[in-house]
């Protein structure tokens, strides 16, 4: 039982002052016609407003993953600029360690 239906188990039992087998079969009878209901109003047709809607959706949706793998693809040229920077200043850095070593140790 999840929260609700204790919350309506406690009621139909205290308030109403049933039995608690009474009002657990009355839970579980207004879960099952809530379920009913619930499962009844998914199955309505969809309108041309609907369609139209959902097409207009999924066009904004292409432009927003369109718009996503630019940005995506500038960011791996942006990384792969970094990387071959740092690359090219530790090979300064170590080339300049090794020139110091050197040259201490003439």
């Amino acid at each position: 039982m999840n929260l609700n239906q204790i919350r309506l188990y406690d009621l139909f039992r205290k308030e109403l002052h049933l039995p608690d087998n009474k009002a657990a079969a009355f839970v579980k009878a207004v879960g099952v016609v809530a379920e009913a209901e619930s499962a009844g109003n998914n199955h309505l047709p969809a309108t041309k407003e609907d369609i139209h809607v959902l097409k207009n959706d999924m066009q904004v949706l292409r432009e927003d993953v369109h718009t996503l793998d630019l940005k995506i693809e500038q960011s791996k040229s942006d990384i792969c600029k970094a990387i071959f920077l740092s690359g090219i200043i530790q090979f300064i850095a170590i080339l300049s360690g090794t020139l110091a070593i050197v040259k201490l140790m003439r």
